[in-house]
């Protein structure tokens, strides 16, 4: 099993307009890192968090200052993705009807991480938001294996880039991180 561990954080202000910007870095990131197209999970997980930015765009601009994504490779097996804002309630799918034009980010995620056999769970935080958690196994130079729940670790290095959009924290670790 390979050791290899990266990840890469967003931060943003909650607006509609960075729902697309983190979407395609997600998928960059994800291709960038070897993740294969297999059961196109580069662009499933893109779309899982561009509905779940869209919930806290939508449902919860006012509670955060500021919204932030962590995108995680663990162990060259899997994939993390959490979303975090400092609104308190937790997202519910909503029943809606076929003439509706919104109502099913919530319906959309949980049938795409059942489709790519992940599991999908909130996390309350410090201050007083919460974290959607996706885990999903993914595939890298052909294995796979089966998402388990870690806890974010710490890492050894990092830069941070600044565009107009968001702050860019990305720390790829070494290869030889003990699993």
């Amino acid at each position: 099993m390979s050791t290899q561990h990266r990840h890469i954080r967003l931060v943003f202000p909650p607006r509609a307009e960075q729902v697309s910007i983190s979407r395609r870095a997600i998928v960059q990131t994800l291709r960038s890192w070897g993740v294969e197209d297999f059961r196109d999970t580069p662009r499933a997980v893109g779309l899982i968090a561009s509905e779940l930015l869209t919930n806290v765009v939508r449902y919860a601009p006012a509670a955060p200052v500021e919204t932030s994504l962590l995108l995680e490779l663990v162990n060259g097996d899997w994939i993390r993705l959490g979303v975090h804002d400092g609104h308190p309630c937790c997202p519910t799918p909503v029943e809606s009807g076929d003439e509706c034009t919104s109502g099913r980010g919530l319906k959309i995620v949980h049938a795409l991480v059942a489709e790519l056999d992940g599991v999908i769970f909130t996390e309350r935080t410090d201050d007083g938001g919460k974290t959607i958690w996706v885990e999903l196994p993914c595939l890298i130079g052909g294995h796979a294996t089966e998402p388990q729940r870690h806890l974010v670790g710490e890492s050894a290095a990092g830069t941070t880039v600044r565009t107009p959009h968001a702050a860019l924290e990305r720390e790829d670790l070494n290869d030889g991180l003990a699993a």
